[in-house]
């Protein structure tokens, strides 16, 4: 049997290599994120680093195939007709389930009724496909199990392919003794002369994989920020007219909102609001306050639930971009002043009553307030985790207001 004489390029070398083992961590990942308990504190940082791996195999995958088609390998070794067309069929396979495991995944995810988005390694927001996002509740339901459980099956193909393929490579090494695995592997399986032809391409290959994720990237960016301002799709609740006479600080003034996710706490603030009070201390019963939150500006400071926040299941801000938060008259009571008010979010009606501090000067005030909301009641992902095992299903509510009078 002849000797291998030529090994592959370094690129291809580091491409396969790279790939291949990215490929058996997403499998080993899959089965054991999917065998924690949801409310397991690791499992949706887990769920998001898969999907990093996944996003990431996909690009290199491109980028392995664009070497691929400007450098030639290395020739074949002369073999029995059935070997060499199990040898082509196992490496078509494996292309084609370098393509179709994260593109599935990809599917999957978009589809999903939970709506959480990709960050790609807590930094990049990975876009969702066209269309799938907006199919309806129903149609999400019936075709999630469908989609899962081919993904699920492409993991039971690669081990199979992974089988095949490390199987007959010991034939090639310890049977056929042709040093076949020194192309992959040069200097451990026996040495070469080098690749067969000059490699080329690098910026090509390496060139149309990153405009390739640049271009999704962007894409998903552009289309975000033209549904960043929507309409209001509703009729805004009425209120009795206010006269303002208090001036918010708004540098000094700030809506807190905190809790637990994932058995870690969470702290939030909403940096785009307004507020129109009228108050005047011999006349509580006329007292009015309106507020008008922009629900995109929640953050949190971390880019997957600052994302999550403006998704369907949460503030829904493609839909519904305001909260407001409407009051009529203070009331006294054993522990202070309390509001009686209204909160419409995402359409509806919810009553709240708050209580405050308020500290008079001069010609200033300063109001604080914490409260509590149900989360649950509020709409706020009750698809996602109805039962309250990720996320607290009490938020903690913290307001102060800094306010000067208006001559």
């Amino acid at each position: 049997m002849p000797i291998m004489k030529y090994r592959y390029s370094a690129v291809a070398i580091a491409l396969h290599w790279v790939i291949a083992l990215a490929i058996l961590g997403m499998i080993a990942l899959g089965w054991y994120m999917g065998d924690l308990p949801n409310d397991a504190a690791n499992k949706a940082d887990l769920y998001q680093l898969h999907k990093s791996i996944g996003v990431s195999i996909l690009v290199l995958t491109i980028a392995r195939i664009l070497w691929r088609i400007m450098n030639k390998p290395p020739e074949e070794l002369p073999m029995e007709h059935k070997q060499a067309l199990a040898a082509k069929a196992v490496h078509i396979g494996f292309y084609a389930l370098m393509i179709l495991m994260p593109l599935t995944g990809w599917i999957l995810v978009s589809a999903s009724a939970r709506g959480f988005p990709t960050i790609l390694y807590d930094v990049i927001q990975w876009p969702h496909l066209p269309f799938l996002p907006d199919l309806s509740a129903d149609t999400k339901e019936a075709i999630f199990p469908v989609l899962e459980n081919a993904h699920g099956k492409l993991a039971w193909v690669a081990i199979v392919l992974l089988a095949l393929h490390v199987l007959g490579a010991l034939k090639h090494q310890f049977i056929d003794k042709d040093g076949l695995l020194a192309r992959m592997l040069p200097g451990i399986f026996g040495a070469t002369d080098g690749p067969q032809y000059t490699p080329k391409g690098l910026a090509f290959a390496f060139g149309g994989a990153l405009l390739f994720f640049a271009g999704i990237v962007g894409a998903g960016a552009l289309f975000s920020k033209a549904d960043a301002q929507p309409k209001p799709d509703r009729v805004e609740t009425t209120s009795a007219p206010i006269t303002p006479n208090w001036a918010i600080d708004y540098a000094a003034s700030e809506i807190k909102f905190s809790g637990v996710y994932n058995k870690k706490p969470f702290e939030g603030v909403f940096k785009d609001w307004t507020a129109d009070i009228e108050y005047r201390t011999e006349a509580l019963e006329d007292a009015a306050v309106k507020v008008v939150v922009q629900t995109a500006s929640a953050t949190t400071g971390d880019n997957y639930s600052d994302t999550s926040l403006t998704g369907p299941d949460f503030f829904n801000v493609k839909k519904f971009p305001q909260a407001i938060f409407t009051a009529n008259g203070v009331f006294p009571t054993d522990d202070g002043l309390e509001l009686t008010a209204v909160l419409n979010l995402k359409g509806q009606d919810y009553p709240i009553r708050m209580p405050f501090d308020l500290i008079l000067a001069e010609n200033s005030a300063v109001m604080t307030s914490s409260f509590k909301i149900d989360r649950l009641a509020l709409g706020i992902g009750a698809e996602n985790d109805p039962k309250a095992e990720w996320i607290s299903k009490d938020i903690d509510m913290d307001v102060k207001l800094v306010a000067t009078t208006i001559e």
